[in-house]
Protein backbone atom coordinates (compact mmCIF):
# COMPACT_ATOMS: atom_id res chain seq x y z
CA UNK A 1 0.00 0.00 0.00
CA UNK A 2 1.51 3.26 -0.91
CA UNK A 3 0.65 6.31 1.08
CA UNK A 4 1.28 9.81 0.24
CA UNK A 5 3.14 12.38 3.10
CA UNK A 6 2.98 16.07 2.06
CA UNK A 7 4.98 17.67 4.73
CA UNK A 8 7.71 20.65 3.99
CA UNK A 9 9.56 20.14 7.17
CA UNK A 10 12.41 17.61 5.66
CA UNK A 11 12.98 15.85 9.69
CA UNK A 12 9.26 15.39 10.46
CA UNK A 13 8.45 14.09 6.56
CA UNK A 14 10.98 11.64 7.55
CA UNK A 15 9.47 10.64 11.06
CA UNK A 16 6.10 10.16 9.35
CA UNK A 17 7.49 7.99 6.52
CA UNK A 18 9.44 6.20 8.75
CA UNK A 19 6.82 5.28 11.20
CA UNK A 20 4.67 4.12 8.19
CA UNK A 21 7.20 2.02 6.58
CA UNK A 22 7.94 0.39 10.21
CA UNK A 23 3.97 -0.89 9.54
CA UNK A 24 5.13 -2.16 6.05
CA UNK A 25 3.54 0.97 3.54
CA UNK A 26 5.17 2.01 0.88
CA UNK A 27 5.87 5.98 1.22
CA UNK A 28 6.30 9.34 -0.92
CA UNK A 29 7.11 12.84 0.17
CA UNK A 30 5.83 15.96 -1.30
CA UNK A 31 7.05 18.99 0.40
CA UNK A 32 4.23 20.92 -1.88
CA UNK A 33 1.15 21.67 -2.44
CA UNK A 34 1.92 21.06 -6.36
CA UNK A 35 4.23 18.57 -5.56
CA UNK A 36 1.72 16.73 -3.90
CA UNK A 37 -0.91 17.22 -5.95
CA UNK A 38 1.66 16.31 -9.22
CA UNK A 39 2.10 12.60 -7.56
CA UNK A 40 -1.58 12.27 -6.64
CA UNK A 41 -2.33 12.82 -10.62
CA UNK A 42 0.13 10.09 -11.70
CA UNK A 43 1.32 8.18 -8.92
CA UNK A 44 -1.96 6.87 -7.57
CA UNK A 45 -1.61 6.52 -3.89
CA UNK A 46 -4.05 4.37 -1.68
CA UNK A 47 -3.73 7.02 1.09
CA UNK A 48 -2.46 10.67 2.03
CA UNK A 49 -1.26 12.13 5.00
CA UNK A 50 -1.23 16.01 4.81
CA UNK A 51 0.37 18.71 6.76
CA UNK A 52 -2.04 21.42 7.24
CA UNK A 53 0.62 23.95 6.44
CA UNK A 54 3.10 23.77 3.39
CA UNK A 55 5.73 25.69 1.86
CA UNK A 56 3.22 26.53 -1.29
CA UNK A 57 -0.24 27.12 0.18
CA UNK A 58 -2.63 24.47 2.35
CA UNK A 59 -2.75 21.10 2.70
CA UNK A 60 -6.18 21.88 2.91
CA UNK A 61 -6.32 22.52 -1.50
CA UNK A 62 -4.92 19.11 -1.53
CA UNK A 63 -7.21 17.64 0.33
CA UNK A 64 -10.25 19.14 -1.35
CA UNK A 65 -8.87 18.68 -4.91
CA UNK A 66 -8.20 14.99 -4.03
CA UNK A 67 -11.63 14.81 -2.41
CA UNK A 68 -13.19 15.81 -6.44
CA UNK A 69 -10.78 13.22 -8.18
CA UNK A 70 -10.82 10.49 -5.43
CA UNK A 71 -13.55 10.73 -3.61
CA UNK A 72 -13.01 7.49 -1.58
CA UNK A 73 -9.77 8.11 -0.76
CA UNK A 74 -8.27 7.76 2.95
CA UNK A 75 -7.09 11.47 4.04
CA UNK A 76 -5.40 12.32 7.65
CA UNK A 77 -4.41 16.16 8.76
CA UNK A 78 -1.44 16.87 10.61
CA UNK A 79 -1.46 20.12 12.57
CA UNK A 80 -0.15 21.46 15.64
CA UNK A 81 -3.48 23.30 16.16
CA UNK A 82 -6.00 22.00 18.38
CA UNK A 83 -8.28 24.50 17.88
CA UNK A 84 -11.83 23.62 17.19
CA UNK A 85 -12.34 25.86 14.20
CA UNK A 86 -9.14 24.24 12.32
CA UNK A 87 -10.35 20.94 12.80
CA UNK A 88 -14.07 21.99 11.29
CA UNK A 89 -12.00 23.22 8.77
CA UNK A 90 -10.08 20.00 7.94
CA UNK A 91 -12.84 17.89 8.26
CA UNK A 92 -15.28 19.75 5.76
CA UNK A 93 -12.45 19.70 3.59
CA UNK A 94 -12.55 16.46 3.55
CA UNK A 95 -10.19 14.68 6.28
CA UNK A 96 -10.80 11.15 7.99
CA UNK A 97 -8.91 12.36 10.88
CA UNK A 98 -7.32 15.11 12.45
CA UNK A 99 -3.97 14.50 14.37
CA UNK A 100 -2.20 17.14 16.73
CA UNK A 101 1.38 17.00 16.70
CA UNK A 102 3.32 16.41 18.50
CA UNK A 103 1.91 12.73 19.00
CA UNK A 104 2.70 9.42 20.41
CA UNK A 105 4.08 6.82 17.42
CA UNK A 106 1.91 4.47 18.73
CA UNK A 107 -1.12 6.85 18.53
CA UNK A 108 -0.30 7.63 15.08
CA UNK A 109 -0.19 4.00 13.46
CA UNK A 110 -2.91 2.84 15.44
CA UNK A 111 -5.20 6.00 13.84
CA UNK A 112 -3.44 5.36 10.52
CA UNK A 113 -4.77 1.72 10.50
CA UNK A 114 -8.01 2.34 11.96
CA UNK A 115 -8.88 5.32 8.76
CA UNK A 116 -7.83 2.37 6.14
CA UNK A 117 -10.48 -0.15 8.43
CA UNK A 118 -13.06 2.30 7.58
CA UNK A 119 -12.27 3.08 4.64
CA UNK A 120 -12.15 -0.82 3.72
CA UNK A 121 -15.13 -1.46 5.05
CA UNK A 122 -16.60 1.09 2.98
CA UNK A 123 -15.29 0.12 -0.18
CA UNK A 124 -16.37 -3.43 -0.15
CA UNK A 125 -20.00 -2.72 0.97
CA UNK A 126 -21.27 -2.82 -2.95
CA UNK A 127 -24.80 -3.69 -2.74
CA UNK A 128 -27.42 -0.93 -1.62
CA UNK A 129 -29.18 -0.99 1.21
CA UNK A 130 -32.32 0.32 2.08
CA UNK A 131 -31.90 3.99 3.88
CA UNK A 132 -33.29 4.43 7.16
CA UNK A 133 -35.59 6.84 8.55
CA UNK A 134 -35.22 8.00 11.83
CA UNK A 135 -36.81 11.02 14.14
CA UNK A 136 -36.53 14.79 13.36
CA UNK A 137 -37.29 14.25 9.25
CA UNK A 138 -33.49 12.71 9.05
CA UNK A 139 -32.66 9.88 6.78
CA UNK A 140 -29.30 7.69 6.35
CA UNK A 141 -28.67 6.13 3.02
CA UNK A 142 -26.04 3.39 3.86
CA UNK A 143 -25.27 2.61 0.71
CA UNK A 144 -23.56 6.37 -0.20
CA UNK A 145 -23.20 7.08 3.19
CA UNK A 146 -25.83 10.22 2.56
CA UNK A 147 -27.66 11.63 5.11
CA UNK A 148 -31.47 13.96 4.61
CA UNK A 149 -32.66 16.29 6.60
CA UNK A 150 -36.97 16.93 5.23
CA UNK A 151 -35.31 15.58 2.01
CA UNK A 152 -32.04 18.02 2.02
CA UNK A 153 -29.00 16.74 1.93
CA UNK A 154 -26.62 16.94 4.55
CA UNK A 155 -23.44 16.76 2.69
CA UNK A 156 -21.71 14.92 5.54
CA UNK A 157 -18.46 13.41 5.15
CA UNK A 158 -18.29 9.98 5.87
CA UNK A 159 -17.19 9.96 9.48
CA UNK A 160 -20.39 13.09 10.57
CA UNK A 161 -22.29 10.48 8.64
CA UNK A 162 -21.13 7.76 10.98
CA UNK A 163 -21.51 10.20 13.95
CA UNK A 164 -24.94 11.40 12.99
CA UNK A 165 -26.27 7.65 12.78
CA UNK A 166 -24.95 6.73 15.96
CA UNK A 167 -26.93 9.72 17.94
CA UNK A 168 -29.88 9.26 15.87
CA UNK A 169 -29.86 5.41 16.75
CA UNK A 170 -31.00 6.18 20.52
CA UNK A 171 -32.14 9.54 20.77
CA UNK A 172 -32.31 11.33 24.22
CA UNK A 173 -29.45 8.77 25.18
CA UNK A 174 -25.98 10.53 26.17
CA UNK A 175 -23.49 8.87 23.96
CA UNK A 176 -19.50 9.06 26.08
CA UNK A 177 -16.94 10.37 23.85
CA UNK A 178 -15.07 7.02 24.32
CA UNK A 179 -18.17 4.86 22.94
CA UNK A 180 -18.12 7.52 19.92
CA UNK A 181 -14.48 7.39 19.68
CA UNK A 182 -14.56 3.84 19.89
CA UNK A 183 -17.21 3.27 17.42
CA UNK A 184 -16.62 6.25 14.71
CA UNK A 185 -12.38 6.28 15.36
CA UNK A 186 -12.58 2.72 16.71
CA UNK A 187 -9.65 4.06 18.67
CA UNK A 188 -11.34 4.79 22.58
CA UNK A 189 -8.16 6.46 23.76
CA UNK A 190 -8.93 9.60 22.07
CA UNK A 191 -11.64 10.47 25.46
CA UNK A 192 -10.99 13.97 25.60
CA UNK A 193 -13.74 14.65 22.98
CA UNK A 194 -11.41 17.06 20.66
CA UNK A 195 -12.09 15.41 17.34
CA UNK A 196 -15.78 14.83 18.16
CA UNK A 197 -16.09 18.75 18.72
CA UNK A 198 -14.87 19.38 15.29
CA UNK A 199 -17.20 17.12 13.69
CA UNK A 200 -20.13 18.38 16.26
CA UNK A 201 -19.69 21.87 15.71
CA UNK A 202 -19.53 20.96 11.61
CA UNK A 203 -22.62 18.92 12.02
CA UNK A 204 -24.54 21.29 14.29
CA UNK A 205 -23.92 23.95 11.53
CA UNK A 206 -25.15 21.72 8.22
CA UNK A 207 -28.49 20.66 10.48
CA UNK A 208 -29.14 23.90 10.99
CA UNK A 209 -28.85 25.36 7.88
CA UNK A 210 -31.92 22.82 7.37
CA UNK A 211 -33.58 23.14 9.39
CA UNK A 212 -33.19 26.13 11.36
CA UNK A 213 -33.03 24.60 14.55
CA UNK A 214 -29.94 24.84 17.12
CA UNK A 215 -31.42 22.09 19.06
CA UNK A 216 -30.78 18.52 17.16
CA UNK A 217 -27.80 17.48 18.90
CA UNK A 218 -27.25 18.26 22.61
CA UNK A 219 -23.65 18.73 24.65
CA UNK A 220 -23.58 16.93 28.15
CA UNK A 221 -20.25 18.62 29.60
CA UNK A 222 -17.41 16.45 30.10
CA UNK A 223 -19.56 13.12 29.01
CA UNK A 224 -20.50 13.19 25.52
CA UNK A 225 -23.47 14.07 23.21
CA UNK A 226 -27.26 13.45 22.88
CA UNK A 227 -29.90 13.57 19.78
CA UNK A 228 -33.27 14.88 20.40
CA UNK A 229 -36.20 13.44 18.49
CA UNK A 230 -38.56 15.47 19.51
Amino acid sequence: MLILVAEDDEDYAAIVAELLRRESFEVVIAGSVDGALRFAAKGNPDMAVLDVTLSDGSGLDVARALRRDRPEMPLIFLSSSDRVSDIVEGFEAGADDFIITPFHPAEFTARVRAVLRRAGAAQVQTARRPSKIVGRGLEFDDASHAAYLDGTNLNCTRLEFDILKELAAVPGEVLTHEFLNERVWSYPQLSDGTLLKGHISSLRRKLRDASGRDDTIRTVHGVGYSFSAA
